[in-house]
C-alpha cells in the first residue's frame, strides 16, 4: 500500500529526545521544504501520530521511555496511520540493528544533512525508479 502526502508539503513528525540533535534536524527538514512537529517522548510521539496525522516518522531508536519499533507499531495502529512510514535514527552499529529493525530503513548517527533529507524524500515519495537505457 502506498502512502502518499496530500499536503502541499509533507508533514514529518521528528521523534528525538536529544533537544539539540531534535532542533538541528526540525530546522533542516524546514529547510527542506518539509512541515515538521516534534517530540521527545513516547507519549508526545504518539498523542502528536494522533492529532496531526503524519506523512512520515523519523525516530530514534532508544528513547528514555520506550524504543523506537515500539512506539512505531503503537503509532500504525492508530486509525489512518498503518502504513505511514518510518525511518529509524540510531548512533548503535549497523550490525547491533540489522535483525532489530530489519527490512525499516535505517539512518545512523552522525549523519550528514544530505543524507537526511535524502531518506526523508525517499520516505515520503518512495524509491525512485531508474528507467533502463534505450
Amino acid at each position: 500500500m502506498e502512502f502518499l502526502s496530500r499536503r502541499r508539503n509533507p508533514l514529518v513528525l521528528l521523534v528525538e529526545d536529544d533537544a539539540g540533535l531534535r532542533e538541528a534536524v526540525v530546522r533542516g527538514l524546514t529547510k527542506a521544504g518539509y512541515q515538521v512537529a516534534s517530540a521527545g517522548t513516547r507519549r508526545e510521539a504518539v498523542q502528536s501520530a494522533h492529532d496531526l496525522n503524519p506523512d512520515a516518522v523519523v525516530m530514534d531508536v532508544l528513547l528514555p521511555d520506550g524504543e523506537g519499533p515500539e512506539i512505531a507499531q503503537e503509532i500504525r495502529s492508530q486509525a489512518g496511520l498503518a502504513a505511514v512510514p518510518v525511518l529509524f535514527v540510531t548512533a548503535k552499529a549497523p550490525a547491533a540493528v540489522r535483525d532489530t529493525l530489519f527490512p525499516a530503513p535505517v539512518l545512523f548517527k552522525p549523519f550528514t544533512y544530505r543524507q537526511l533529507v535524502a531518506s526523508v524524500r525517499t520516505l515520503v515519495t518512495g524509491p525512485r525508479s531508474v528507467a533502463p537505457a534505450p
